[in-house]
C-alpha cells in the first residue's frame, strides 16, 4: 500500500510526459508508415538501454524508407541514419562485426548526402567505438581523429534541422561529445588535438 502510493506520480508522470509508448507489446513500432518516427521510436529504446526492442521499429524503417525516391537526398539520409542505428543496436548487445558492417554500410550510404555532417559524425565516432572494441587502435584512431575534425566543423558552423541538431547542438557537442572524444583519444592513445 505504501509502495504503491510512492509510485503513483513517478507512474503518473512517465505517462503524461510520453514516455508510457510502452502499452503496446514490447518492441512493437509505432502505427506511421514515417521512417524517421520509426528511428526516433527506436532511439527511445536505445536510450533506455533496450536495443533489442528497437529492431522492429528499424526493421519497419527500412521497409518504409524503400518508398521514397531513391534518387533524393531524403532516402540516403533516412537509409544510412537507420544503418547507424542498426549499428548502434548490434553494438549494444556486443556483436561487433555486425554493428562494424551496419556502421560501414551507413557510411557508404551517408556519402551521397555529405551536407548532413552530425551523421557523418555520429557515424565515426560509432566506428569508432567498435573498432576500440575489436582492439583495432589504428583504425579506431582513425575514425576518432575524423569524428573530432567533424565535431570541430560542427562547432564552427553549426547545421540546423532537419540534419542538424538543432538548438540544443552546440551545447550537445561541448558537453557530450567533447569530453567523450577527448576520453577516448587518451584511452587508446590517439592525438586527435585540441577539441572544444
Amino acid at each position: 500500500m505504501n509502495l504503491r502510493r510512492c509510485l503513483y506520480p513517478y507512474l503518473i508522470a512517465i505517462i503524461i510526459s510520453g514516455c508510457a509508448v510502452t502499452a503496446s507489446p514490447y518492441g512493437a513500432p509505432p502505427d506511421t508508415s514515417d521512417s524517421w518516427q520509426l528511428i526516433k521510436h527506436a532511439r527511445g529504446w536505445l536510450q533506455q538501454g533496450r536495443p533489442r526492442a528497437a529492431l522492429p521499429s528499424l526493421k519497419k524503417a527500412l521497409v518504409e524508407v524503400e518508398r521514397l525516391d531513391h534518387e533524393t537526398p531524403d532516402y540516403a539520409h533516412a537509409k544510412a541514419a537507420i544503418h547507424n542505428e542498426l549499428g548502434r543496436v548490434y553494438e549494444m548487445v556486443s556483436e561487433l562485426d555486425a554493428a562494424e558492417a551496419q556502421f560501414l554500410e551507413a557510411a557508404e550510404i551517408a556519402k551521397r548526402v555529405p551536407q548532413r555532417r552530425p551523421l557523418h559524425f555520429d557515424i565515426s565516432y560509432n566506428l569508432c567505438t567498435v573498432y576500440e572494441g575489436k582492439a583495432l587502435p589504428a583504425e579506431s584512431c582513425a575514425q576518432l581523429r575524423r569524428a573530432a575534425a567533424l565535431h570541430q566543423d560542427l562547432l564552427a558552423y553549426p547545421s540546423e534541422p532537419p540534419g542538424g541538431y538543432g538548438a540544443g547542438g552546440e551545447r550537445f557537442l561541448r558537453d557530450v561529445a567533447a569530453p567523450r572524444i577527448r576520453d577516448r583519444g587518451l584511452r587508446i592513445g590517439c592525438d586527435i588535438g585540441a577539441v572544444d
